[in-house]
């Protein structure tokens, strides 16, 4: 199985020099802008996290996967929020992607990340006041930014998907990631 993988220009020089340390890739090929073959070594289909597998069935249904990752639309993204508030886990942050079957365009630089535990922040407390703050960052983001127009200068691939006539928009993810350290202690 093959997996594109495709980065802005400006984080190809550092992932060339990560690539050669970081198993279980097999760097094979780097293209101008992009990383455009690899052979993944794990099961793309990965088991859920101890984290994914509390959140309700119906959440789980709505979720899209990129590389063992796991992603909204933005019309859920509130609806998640609150089911992972409600199982007690608290929300680390997430970044936005483009999920399209021949490649995952990551804007890691457009994330949505609440501020790290405080000392002797009681469990409860954390995850309710991430899940707000994940909230506030992702709803501030999609009123200021403008993704699409984000991806298109940073990803001659998305480019031209849209230059031919693809809706990127569909392939849209906000992926979240959740922790659960303490959850069983409450």
């Amino acid at each position: 199985m093959h997996l594109t993988i495709v980065l802005p220009k400006a984080a190809l020089h550092k992932v060339k020099s990560l690539i050669k340390f970081t198993p279980p890739w097999k760097y094979l090929n780097v293209g101008s802008y992009a990383l455009t073959t690899f052979k993944l070594m794990t099961n793309l289909n990965k088991k859920l996290t101890t984290e994914e597998q509390r959140l309700p069935k119906h959440i789980l249904d709505k979720a899209l996967k990129s590389s063992g990752e796991y992603g909204w639309r933005q019309q859920d993204f509130s609806e998640v929020i609150e089911a992972a508030r409600k199982a007690k886990l608290a929300i680390i942050g997430g970044q936005v992607q483009y999920v399209l079957p021949d490649g995952t365009c990551e804007l890691y630089w457009l994330s949505y990340d609440p501020a790290d535990r405080h000392i002797n922040e009681p469990w409860l407390t954390y995850c309710d006041r991430s899940a707000k703050e994940c909230l506030q960052k992702f709803n501030k983001l999609i009123a200021t930014t403008n993704i699409e127009a984000e991806a298109l200068v940073n990803f001659p691939f998305l480019l031209d998907k849209k230059e031919n006539g693809i809706d990127i928009s569909k392939f849209l993810v906000f992926i979240l990631y959740f922790d659960s350290k303490e959850t069983d202690l409450q």
